[in-house]
């Protein structure tokens, strides 16, 4: 272990995930460490770059989860592409570490003054079943439930399981509708 000073500690470690020697490095943040010392003195870590890889490995299966639409795209669809009432529509629930996708139709089309989506077919018990344009639930908008627009692939495995609703891993997802590299925020 070297210590610069008394507010860095840096510690030789062996990566878990590509098994390169690296320094790792800690610095106090508000006169304390972020973890306890003992803790951070270990054999193994993740280097910076496989930090790197994977992080950008995390943010293309999630952008596959969401079937390649951000909340401004799709307001952008809706508002380009209004739903008319019948319409199949899908909504993505990542709660609970699951992804379930639920085929609804379009109950109402444009409900109140911001146009809301009014659906029909799923409810999860705590999430509504109004939607914004962007995609977020009126009841939960910073909840794990979005309306999407439809997407053949998704929409064709619930309609073939015969159910109105399917789980899938994020693995499998992409391998459904493919590896795109998310925009820029």
């Amino acid at each position: 272990m070297k210590t610069n000073n008394d507010s860095i500690v840096t510690w030789r470690k062996t990566c878990d995930m590509c098994e390169t020697k690296f320094e790792d490095t800690m610095t106090k943040m508000f006169g304390r460490f972020p973890c306890r010392v003992s803790d951070f003195k270990v054999d193994f870590g993740t280097c910076k770059s496989c930090r790197e890889d994977r992080k950008t490995r995390y943010a293309k299966l999630f952008y596959a989860r969401d079937l390649h639409w951000t909340l401004e795209s799709v307001k952008e669809h809706f508002e380009s592409n209004p739903p008319y009432k019948g319409q199949e529509l899908l909504v993505l629930d990542t709660s609970g570490n699951l992804n379930t996708y639920a085929l609804v139709s379009v109950e109402v089309a444009q409900h109140g003054k911001q146009k809301r989506i009014v659906i029909d077919g799923y409810t999860n018990g705590y999430s509504g079943q109004s939607f914004y344009r962007s995609g977020k639930n009126c009841f939960a908008p910073k909840g794990q439930v979005r309306l999407l627009p439809y997407n053949d692939v998704i929409g064709g495995l619930i309609k073939s399981d015969g159910k109105h609703s399917l789980h899938l891993e994020l693995e499998k997802i992409m391998g459904l509708v493919g590896e795109k590299t998310p925009p820029k925020v």
